[in-house]
């Protein structure tokens, strides 16, 4: 492909795109560089009719994980799943860490079902979880076992002890891994109509399976409560449940005010009831704060009542303190950082640091707008733009008043692009644009492009064209 005249840029409709018979021809690391290129670019026609273009010669992607007997197995109370402190059983939850221990006792006795051990020509493990997953016989005969197994303990001391070996409390953990095993279809069900929005389709769909069953009412609470699926939308399940007025439903929200409170804590490393203050790294710490927002929403729901409200006060001042003391602080470590990035041929190493901190400050400004707060990542933001418009200006000019170098003036255009789109979950579309446009001049020395696809245009160009020397 050939490039523009140094004097203009082509417009939306002039757009130079390498045809499907020219991309057949290049390298396959070529092919993944464009790819990568693209891919971090605004959606755009241009965007779109190269990577039709790509799509054949791409590698395939990475196969989903394997579904094994295990994982299939426990599924059903994934949601119940907890990794604080395994010798402590908090608020009715089931410790991660007792899983494998456990799973080698089910399946140990030789008269267990061989579909605890593996899949069969007659029965093979489902190819994913999805709906028609939850209909696989090994669940029945999983809850089955359990039963047996609980049974036996109850009889036979020996048994009683290896169980409680693995953790004081499995005896009570087994009814829960059996009501949740036997409830699957009804709280697929539930999740559905939370993720659609029909709140009063899950509460009825939930009282049809639970209403006078106070283990299965606790087992789907929680369930809905936790899990990432449908937090956000459990305040108002959980509010029109409540006007009910079941005594099981309020004793059941208590367990979850707790719970949901502790879970929180616990993602921001502060100090909880089992376990004490944990010093988070930064990445830990940002992934820790979207659930903490989405657990704070529930605590402020009005079926939590005054507990709820208490806790929720309680952790809106940590959340605070967790963006405002932590995430940004230490966002704000790595722009001082970015200046003495080292340059490399692609500049990967700052661009890496660059996509670090603009996620970290996408999660924050997240975070302060699902919690109602104040965007606490603003300063940030600016200091952020005005480092990688630095950083550009000095690609393409190695001596500072010296002209641009045709060769690193691609380098830079291409940081450019990419710091661009990651830029736009920041700041308002017009900034990005000013930012593109500054970063343009400041790399080629000629004028701007007037649009957002001038720009992409530029940057195909530039990477199927052969490198140009300094």
């Amino acid at each position: 492909m050939t490039r523009a005249d140094e004097g203009s840029l082509p417009d939306k409709g002039d757009f130079i795109m390498p045809t499907a018979e020219e991309i057949a021809t290049l390298p396959a690391k070529t092919i993944e560089r464009i790819h990568r290129y693209s891919a971090e670019l605004p959606p755009s026609p241009a965007r779109a009719a190269l990577e039709d273009a790509l799509r054949p010669r791409l590698r395939t992607t990475r196969p989903p994980k394997p579904v094994t007997p295990m994982r299939l197995f426990c599924w059903p109370f994934e949601d119940l799943l907890t990794d604080r402190n395994p010798r402590v059983r908090p608020a009715a939850l089931i410790p991660r860490r007792v899983l494998m221990p456990f799973w080698t006792m089910l399946t140990k006795p030789s008269t267990v079902s061989e579909l605890l051990r593996g899949p069969s020509d007659e029965h093979p493990l489902p190819p994913r979880m999805d709906f028609g997953a939850l209909d696989h016989p090994l669940f029945e005969v999983g809850r089955s076992t359990l039963s047996a197994m609980r049974g036996a303990a109850v009889g036979n001391a020996g048994i009683a002890t290896v169980g409680k070996r693995i953790h004081p409390d499995i005896w009570d953990i087994v009814p829960e891994m059996e009501a949740a095993i036997g409830l699957r279809h009804q709280l697929w069900l539930v999740k559905q109509h939370l993720l659609g929005n029909r709140v009063s389709l899950a509460v009825t769909e939930f009282l049809t399976c639970a209403r006078n069953d106070a283990l299965s009412m606790h087992v789907l609470l929680l369930s809905l409560a936790r899990s990432p699926q449908t937090r956000k939308a459990f305040p108002a399940f959980a509010d029109a449940l409540s006007r009910e007025k079941s005594q099981e439903v309020t004793r059941v929200l208590t367990d979850i005010t707790r719970c949901t409170f502790d879970d929180a804590r616990r993602d921001l490393g502060v100090e909880t009831a089992e376990e004490e203050a944990r010093d988070l790294d930064p990445l830990t710490l940002a992934r820790g704060l979207k659930p903490v927002a989405e657990r704070l929403a529930i605590l402020r729901a009005q079926s939590l009542g005054r507990a709820g409200s208490t806790a929720a006060e309680r952790l809106t001042q940590d959340l605070k303190a967790a963006v405002r003391d932590k995430l940004v602080s230490n966002v704000d470590a790595m722009i001082d950082r970015l200046p003495e990035t080292p340059r490399t041929a692609n500049e990967t190493e700052f661009v890496s640091a660059l996509m670090g901190a603009v996620g970290m400050l996408t999660t924050g400004r997240e975070v302060c707008a699902s919690a109602g707060f104040n965007d606490m990542t603003a300063p940030s933001v600016e200091r952020l733009l005005a480092a990688t418009q630095k950083r550009i200006s000095a690609l393409a000019r190695p001596a500072p008043g010296a002209a641009p170098e045709p060769a690193l003036a691609d380098r830079a255009l291409r940081v450019a692009a990419r710091a661009a789109h990651a830029f736009e979950a920041l700041t308002a579309q017009e900034d990005v644009l000013s930012f593109l446009q500054a970063a343009f001049s400041d790399a080629t020395g000629r004028p701007p492009p007037r649009t957002r696809e001038a720009f992409l245009s530029e940057i195909v160009r530039s990477c199927c064209s052969p490198v140009r020397e300094a």
